[in-house]
């Protein structure tokens, strides 16, 4: 159950591939009743903006921060492409590539921070968030904005070289000293400096009067799901299968001790079910995970039984067919807010350190 330290409304805001997933946390009502929208993540909105640049033969502009790529990269690539141009601010390049040489070659030009837009080009701002959007739609039904935040989003961390070793790396560090939610909940001060996602999240928020804190979408959506096992005091292997990405956690004592990250489209439900198994007893390696394209793995502790098996995520559908007993968490009755349940809870942590 989520604490009663929050004792103020928040936005929880699971920013995924597909989709950015939005909780109105009100502790004064039951959380089945609180408002909740599930909405096209930025990246798809903004892959939009540049899609319509593109049939309309128009050079883009991208200003703002650096945010999640996927969908508007592709974009950006299928623009070129065409054989128009892209500018952009350094902070909006660097999500297309953190290395802006690699950005130059791809053929992006890139200005200034406060640089105005180029003749005839379409502006078209880039961020994980869209703060005056989600004011705007909240208000048209009577809703004030809180001013309290609670966001995730995948972060794999500023790199020249390959971002999937240098997210491992950094889930090692966290999983290794403890693997805890609070070691996954960051504040705006206590952002690693390499996370350059989430930092920008928090820049974006950093107008708003209250508490804000920020975690990575996995570790959201696993300690999301855990209320909803069937006995959450035992071990159990957290499944979120996400529109981009799949992650696979052990949990024990409320603590990650192992995980491995691929991407969705790339595994099948036998590769799923053979590293699931391989995770519980400790022998999956990271090499084997990376090799076949995936971000990695990394196992500190495992139980000494195989842990009941708990699936999330938009597309979990996929295990239906698997060979183990999985048990589908739709916590609170909502699946698609799991992450959103467990940056409350995380937020709560914070608020209960304060307190």
């Amino acid at each position: 159950m989520i604490s009663s330290s929050i004792d103020t409304p928040a936005v929880a805001i699971d920013v995924g591939a597909g989709t950015q997933d939005i909780l109105i946390y009100d502790s004064e009502k039951q959380i089945e009743q609180c408002f909740k929208m599930v909405l096209p993540s930025q990246t798809a909105i903004v892959a939009k903006r540049i899609g319509n640049a593109t049939h309309l033969g128009r050079d883009i502009f991208l200003t703002g921060d650096v945010m999640g790529g996927g969908a508007c990269v592709r974009a950006v690539k299928q623009h070129l492409k065409g054989g128009l141009q892209v500018y952009s601010t350094e902070a909006a390049a660097k999500t297309i590539y953190d290395d802006l040489d690699r950005v130059r070659r791809l053929g992006v030009t890139i200005v200034s921070q406060n640089a105005e837009s180029p003749a005839g080009a379409i502006r078209i701002e880039t961020g994980d968030i869209d703060l005056p959007a989600i004011e705007r739609m909240l208000g048209l039904f009577g809703v004030d904005m809180p001013d309290t935040f609670a966001v995730a989003v995948q972060d794999h961390g500023e790199s020249m070289g390959s971002n999937r070793i240098f997210r491992f790396e950094h889930l090692r560090e966290v999983i290794d000293s403890g693997g805890g939610l609070r070691s996954f909940t960051y504040t705006p001060k206590t952002i690693p400096a390499y996370l350059t996602r989430m930092a920008a999240v928090a820049r974006s928020l950093s107008h708003v009067g209250g508490d804000v804190v920020v975690m990575d979408t996995g570790p959201a959506a696993v300690f999301g799901a855990a209320g909803a096992a069937e006995d959450p005091d035992q071990p159990m292997i957290v499944l979120n299968i996400g529109n981009g990405h799949t992650l696979c956690a052990i949990l024990m004592d409320n603590h990650i001790t192992g995980v491995f990250e691929h991407h969705t489209r790339q595994i099948t439900i036998e590769t799923l079910d053979t590293y699931i198994e391989k995770l519980a007893a400790g022998t999956l390696t990271f090499e084997e995970v990376f090799e076949s394209g995936g971000h990695g793995c990394h196992i500190r502790d495992v139980s000494s039984e195989m842990p009941q098996i708990i699936v999330t995520g938009p597309n979990r559908h996929l295990a239906e067919q698997s060979r183990h007993d999985v048990a589908f968490a739709a916590p609170y009755g909502d699946m698609m807010l799991t992450g959103c349940f467990g940056l409350i809870e995380g937020l709560s942590l914070v608020r209960g350190v304060k307190s």
